[in-house]
């Protein structure tokens, strides 16, 4: 597939105009937008991929929360638990609404793309081909690398819509806790308080499939300052404790083992053209 990607930043600007770019929310979506962007063709960098695939790996950064702008407009929120799902809105938008149309000329990657779209937020990623999860395990782990920067420079009171004392007052949730310790993300399902939220995202670091991933974590320092949340709540405290052991182990392990986290479900077969 080829990119023009001169045209793909005149569309993604010209959509973005459209949305007031001066609203703290709206902003924080455009700059994560190239950051992922950014993430995504460096990860495929590392994974030797050709030109034309390290182009759609970028493409996909552009493309991935573009249902964004929209759900902050129709619902003033981007918790999609009270207002919609972010990631099936911008494939709706790319592909039942033809927005995607602005963005490129050939089609051929048109699946894989709404798929990597449609699903870069689930919190478990269903059979694919092996082209199809790397794609979509380059777009999740460019994400969750941005989205540590996102909760470090963005206050949390605009993500999550809660007040300060949310966060520094609350307790953690066992099956949050217990999810960090045992090494696995976390289901938001379960995350109720301000600090399962802070947990939640530091839990990303589990899902990374790439250790180039795992590098980019840690060259940003984000993670690190996620982990020194100072809470006022004397039990989230001391369970701070062992959770910054846990994420920190896991951290250094992954690196030196420079090694892919393979999902546990299998592939399917690739489809011939």
């Amino acid at each position: 597939m080829k990119i023009d990607r001169n045209k793909v930043l005149a569309a993604f600007e010209s959509y973005a105009k459209e949305y007031n770019l001066e609203d703290v929310k709206i902003r924080l979506k455009y700059d994560h937008t190239f950051r992922v962007a950014e993430n995504a063709e460096r990860i495929a960098g590392s994974l030797s991929l050709s030109p034309e695939d390290t182009d759609l790996a970028w493409l996909l950064g552009i493309l991935h929360d573009i249902g964004r702008f929209e759900q902050l407009r129709r619902f003033g929120t981007f918790q999609d638990r009270v207002s919609v799902n972010h990631a099936a809105l911008s494939a709706d938008i790319l592909f039942r609404e033809g927005l995607i149309e602005r963005f490129r000329e050939d089609r051929s990657e048109d699946a894989l793309i709404e798929r990597a779209v449609r699903l870069h937020n689930v919190f478990r990623l269903p059979v694919l081909t092996w082209r199809e999860y790397t794609f979509c395990a380059i777009l999740r782990d460019a994400d969750k690398a941005d989205i540590l920067r996102v909760n470090c420079e963005t206050p949390r009171t605009e993500i999550y819509d809660l007040p300060e004392e949310a966060f520094t007052e609350s307790a953690m949730t066992d099956e949050v806790f217990e999810s960090i310790l045992t090494g696995v993300n976390v289901d938001r399902k379960y995350s109720k308080t301000g600090i399962d939220f802070i947990l939640g995202h530091i839990a990303l670091v589990f899902g990374m499939v790439y250790p180039e991933t795992l590098r980019i974590a840690q060259e940003q320092g984000y993670l690190e300052k996620l982990l020194a949340f100072e809470s006022r709540n004397p039990d989230t405290r001391e369970k701070m404790k062992s959770v910054r052991t846990a994420v920190t182990a896991y951290g250094k392990r992954r690196i030196q083992e420079n090694s892919m986290l393979l999902p546990m479900l299998g592939f399917a077969k690739e489809k011939r053209q």
